[in-house]
Formats: structure tokens, sequence, C-alpha cells
């Protein structure tokens, strides 16, 4: 079941109850996408009726993207799930395919609200002056879950210490993190 097909009140309380799923990896995504359906707004609110090709354009990668996320949030509660299923049913630790596929699904998810971003960062020239703090309420948004995915990312590398894939992880981790961080400082200090 999709965590989107639930209301919003019924997700708050799975996310606030005991059960291992969801968890921080879905919450984080499920932010991201209200945070893509801020930038859809202002974007689709300053094309208005016109018809501008860079703002549709937008708009098209934006809607895109915001089903990418759908997709990682409902992922993350299948990897996540399986991961913490396979931990108790098994005495030898973590199985290291599972540990991987929790890790580079949070990864992949960091990815996806770094391009949410960037659509953020274009977008902002083109929107109405009475929108600019929603693209940037949007980017920090974005941001935030990036780095909460990012924290699972930090969590998960001692299950991939001592791999190549250990360290090809955490590179991209560190690269992500420092453009998204680049990004948004010039989006905070743009007019």
């Amino acid at each position: 079941m999709s965590i989107w097909s639930t209301t919003m009140e019924a997700f708050c309380e799975q996310v606030a109850s005991s059960a291992p799923v969801p968890s921080c990896g879905a919450a984080a995504c499920a932010s991201a996408g209200f945070s893509l359906a801020l930038l859809l707004m202002a974007l689709r609110k300053s094309a208005g009726g016109e018809q501008d090709p860079e703002l549709a354009g937008r708009i098209a990668e934006t809607e895109a993207l915001l089903a990418v996320i759908k997709a990682h949030a409902d992922n993350d509660m299948k990897t996540f799930g399986a991961f913490i299923e396979d931990s108790a049913s098994s005495s030898s630790g973590h199985d290291p395919q599972l540990s991987l596929d929790v890790t580079l699904g949070s990864l992949a998810a960091a990815r996806s609200c770094l391009k949410g971003i960037e659509l953020a960062a274009a977008g902002m020239p083109r929107v109405k002056k009475t929108l600019k703090c929603d693209v940037t309420s949007c980017a920090l948004m974005l941001h935030a879950s990036l780095s909460a995915l990012l924290i699972n990312v930090d969590a998960d590398a001692d299950n991939l210490s001592g791999s190549r894939q250990g360290a090809r992880v955490m590179g991209d981790r560190a690269e992500i993190q420092r453009a998204a961080d680049d990004l948004l400082a010039s989006l905070r200090v743009t007019p």
C-alpha cells in the first residue's frame, strides 16, 4: 500500500506509532513531496494563463520529480520494512544486500531532493515576486528532507564499512550535501 493513498492524519499516526515503518526515510520523502507541491503552486500561479515555454518546462520537470519522490517514500517503506523483518529473524546480523538497498534508497531520495532544490533555484527568476518566499521555503524544506535522508546514510555506513561500495556511497553522500548547501546559500541571498 502506498503512503500516498492514506490520509495525512493516518500517515502521521503511523509514523508516531511504535511500528518500525514508516520511519524517517518515508517521512522525509513525504515532506519533500509537499515541498515540491509548493514549488508547483508557485510556478503555476506565476505562469497564469500565459504560454511561457520555460515555466511550462519547469512545471513538467517538477511534476515528474514529484512522482519520483512519492515512489522513494514507498520504496523506503518496502526496503526498510524488509531490513527490519530480516533483522528480527536473523541472529547473524544484517543482510549486506538489504543494508545496501536501504542505504542506496536513502541516497537516491536525497539526490531527488537535490534535483528539487535545483528546480527551485532555476524557477526563482521566473516566479512572481509575491511567490518567491514560497520557492525559498520549498528549497529550505527540500534541504531539510535531503539532510534527514543523508543522516540515514550515515547511520547505515557501519553496515557497509570496509567495502568499496561503502566508500563510494559516503563520497556520493558528501557531494550531495555540499551541492545542496551551496545551492541553498545561493537561493537565500537572491533578492
